[in-house]
C-alpha cells in the first residue's frame, strides 16, 4: 500500500522484496551507531523485518518503507508512532549509508510534519537524536525543532536529545 509521495520519494508498505536493503541497513554499523550503537546479528535483522516490518505499517503510524522512485530501490523507512499522549507524535527515520548526505532525509521529514499537522491535525511533533548525531540534529533544527531536554541512558551512557516542533511554530516557519 502506497502511503505518501515526495518528490524523489515513496512511502508504502514493507514488501519481501525490501527485506535483502533493510537486512543490509541495520547490519551497518553506521547506521546503527546512532540508534543503539551497534549493528544488528544478520538473523536478527531478518527475524525482525520478518515479524515487525513485512507488510507493516497498515495505517498512519509506523516505519514506512521509503523507495527512492528513480531507483525503484528500498533506501530506509520513515514515518511516525503515536505519542504518549493525545495530538503529539514522534517523527523517525532511517536511511541507508549510501543515501545519506543527498537530502532525503530531509524531504522525509518534510512529508511526515506535513502529515502530522496538516492531515492528522496533531499539536506536537517530538523527535529523539542521539547526541553526536548533528545531522540529523542540523536537520530538525532546519525544520524548527527546539531541544526540550535529554535523558542519559545508565546501561550504555547515550545521550538522547529530545526536540519538539508545535503546530504553531511550524505554521510560522511555513507560512
Amino acid at each position: 500500500m502506497i502511503f505518501l509521495e515526495s518528490e524523489r520519494l515513496l512511502f508504502r508498505t514493507h514488501e519481501l522484496q525490501d527485506e535483502s536493503d533493510f537486512i543490509s541497513m541495520h547490519t551497518d554499523s553506521e547506521v546503527r551507531r546512532y540508534v543503539g550503537g551497534r549493528p544488528w546479528p544478520l538473523e536478527k535483522a531478518r527475524t525482525r523485518f520478518r515479524d515487525e516490518y513485512l507488510g507493516r505499517p497498515k495505517e498512519t503510524y509506523g516505519l514506512w518503507a521509503t523507495i527512492l522512485k528513480e531507483e525503484s530501490k528500498y533506501i530506509g523507512c520513515c514515518g511516525l508512532r503515536a505519542g504518549d499522549k493525545k495530538g503529539e507524535a514522534h517523527l523517525g527515520y532511517y536511511l541507508a549509508h549510501p543515501y545519506w548526505r543527498r537530502g532525503f532525509a530531509s524531504e522525509a521529514s518534510q512529508a511526515f510534519i506535513g502529515v502530522a499537522f496538516t492531515r492528522l491535525r496533531l499539536v506536537r511533533l517530538l523527535a529523539d537524536v542521539e547526541k553526536g548525531n548533528d545531522a540529523s540534529e542540523h536537520i530538525l533544527q532546519k525544520f524548527g525543532f527546539q531541544f526540550i531536554n535529554f535523558e542519559e541512558i545508565p546501561a550504555s551512557g547515550r545521550i538522547i536529545n529530545l526536540y519538539e516542533l508545535t503546530k504553531s511554530e511550524w505554521y510560522k516557519k511555513s507560512t
